[in-house]
C-alpha cells in the first residue's frame, strides 16, 4: 500500500517527527533538492538548522537543565513541520514513496 501525503504527514504531531527522524532526514534531502517545493519553506528550514548549530541561543543550554537542547528541538522541528506543509502533495507523495 503506498504511502499517502495524508494529513497525517502534513501536519505531524511533535513525537510522530521525533519517532521518524533518521527517515525524515532522507526525506528532507530529497525535498531540498526538489524545484519544486517552496523556497520559503526550504529557507525556514535552513534557518532552522542554522539556530541548532549557532552558538548562541534564546535559552542557553546551561540553564535550565534540558530547557536549553528542548527549544533548539522545537525550532528544528517546527521548520521541519513547515517544509513538510508547504511541500505539494503530489511531490511529497513521490518522495514518500522513493524514501519508504
Amino acid at each position: 500500500m503506498p504511502l499517502r501525503a495524508s494529513r497525517a504527514w502534513r501536519q505531524p504531531s511533535f513525537w510522530k517527527l521525533v519517532w521518524r527522524l533518521p527517515s525524515l532526514l532522507k526525506l528532507v534531502r530529497r525535498l531540498l533538492a526538489d524545484r519544486r517545493v517552496p523556497a520559503f519553506a526550504k529557507l525556514i528550514f535552513g534557518l532552522s538548522v542554522a539556530y541548532v548549530l549557532w552558538p548562541l541561543d534564546l535559552l542557553p543550554d546551561f540553564v535550565p537543565p534540558l530547557l536549553g537542547q528542548i527549544d533548539d528541538l522545537a525550532i528544528l522541528l517546527g521548520g521541519l513541520k513547515l517544509l513538510l506543509k508547504q511541500t505539494p502533495p503530489a511531490v511529497l507523495e513521490e518522495h514518500l514513496e522513493k524514501t519508504y
